[in-house]
């Protein structure tokens, strides 16, 4: 495996999520290869640029949620809140034409299509269009993923993206607590089949058509937990009163510390993840990690996330998730599928995904004739 010793990456978001695992797995395996990795704080203004002069010797700028860098948190007041965005997002493009024109590349890693709750969507567009004909690079994490940025904005070229596979959860998280130790924990039965929705909730995971198809399935000694923080209050309520009388429905809407997750992981025979659109899903990775089948549509990455034996269905069919939900109730080897889940993460490395990412750096470098700032005449 090739060494990054010669490359400085700016990791631009490294400091602003440092409990996404995604960050830190990704991050030590660039350090394990060599590669000099700095995670920034960054300023309020002008942020790109201002990091970029502050760190001079850097070859590549790594990007990846970029519509955090221009939308504020709501206040109650509309117009302050669009007015605030606008005056940030044309910031932001002005900070990506300096930064375009110094000599670090630019590599664009692309998480989402859309923002999912994303307000401002031609601010949003804006400013991806400008990023993606400036970037000097763009990864995704599938081939599907190219097909749909490309059909959905115009300066994204098809010839300048990478797929980049994320790697495995497996080291990320606690995994001691058995099947048997985790439902008692949680005080589910042992002859019980269990369903789980985990994750942050939100409007676009379709969480009530899951309710809807659970109440569909009917089958004896089956339940459905839902766990996960709600995004908004509103939603909170409104699966509170969605779920509310049905018998088997469980809701843990709160934040999971690390060391629990194992237990509702462990404690699950299915993982569901019914998303109404989706490009990527940490949770299918952690489902995998976890050794856990999965029931989930044919939508974005995930059939080429998901090995093929876990229970994939048509979001276009009304009747797909509960029919996907019946067809795992009654498989006769769920334990296989999820051994087959468990061996296909481990081959997902963070290590592999590491050295894809410094040969994209290494292409972008190429591509920009750049290196480290103003060392070059």
């Amino acid at each position: 495996m090739s060494r990054a010793d010669d490359l400085t990456v700016l990791l631009m978001d490294g400091e602003r999520y440092p409990e996404n695992p995604y960050m830190s797995l990704s991050t030590g395996a660039l350090r394990e290869l060599g590669a000099d990795v700095r995670t920034p704080e960054l300023p309020l203004l002008f942020p790109l640029t201002r990091t970029a002069l502050a760190h001079r010797d850097a070859d590549v700028m790594q990007l990846d949620w970029v519509y955090d860098y221009y939308i504020i948190s709501p206040t109650r007041d509309e117009l302050i809140d669009r007015a605030a965005t606008v005056l940030r997002a044309v910031t932001m493009l002005v900070d990506l034409v300096i930064v375009s024109l110094l000599p670090v590349a630019v590599v664009w890693t692309v998480h989402n299509e859309r923002h999912h709750e994303g307000k401002y969507r031609r601010i949003e567009r804006v400013v991806n269009e400008l990023l993606f004909s400036v970037a000097d690079a763009v990864t995704v994490k599938c081939h599907a993923a190219i097909e749909t940025i490309a059909a959905t904005y115009s300066f994204a070229d098809p010839a300048d993206v990478s797929v980049v596979p994320d790697g495995n959860f497996i080291a990320a998280y606690e995994n001691e607590a058995s099947e048997e130790i985790a439902r008692e924990e949680l005080s589910i039965p042992e002859d019980a089949f269990v369903c789980l929705f985990f994750g942050l909730v939100r409007e676009y995971k379709g969480i009530p058509e899951l309710i809807e198809a659970f109440v569909e399935l009917d089958v004896p000694d089956t339940e459905l937990w839902i766990v996960g923080n709600p995004h908004t209050d509103e939603l909170r309520r409104e699966l509170e009163t969605l779920s509310y009388g049905i018998g088997g429905v469980e809701t843990v809407f709160e934040f999971v510390p690390d060391d629990r997750i194992q237990h509702y992981m462990n404690a699950a025979d299915v993982l569901a993840l019914p998303y109404r659109n989706i490009l990527n899903s940490g949770s299918a990775h952690l489902g995998l990690s976890y050794g856990i089948p999965v029931v989930a549509p044919t939508i974005g990455c995930l059939p080429e996330t998901l090995p093929g034996e876990n229970f994939l269905y048509d979001p276009d069919d009304p009747d797909g998730l509960a029919r996907a939900l019946r067809r795992a109730r009654e498989h006769p080897d769920l334990e296989a599928i999820g051994r087959s889940n468990h061996e296909h993460a481990v081959e997902q490395d963070w290590e592999t995904a590491a050295a894809r990412l410094t040969g994209v750096y290494r292409l972008a470098l190429d591509r920009s004739g750049s290196g480290p700032i103003f060392e070059r005449a």
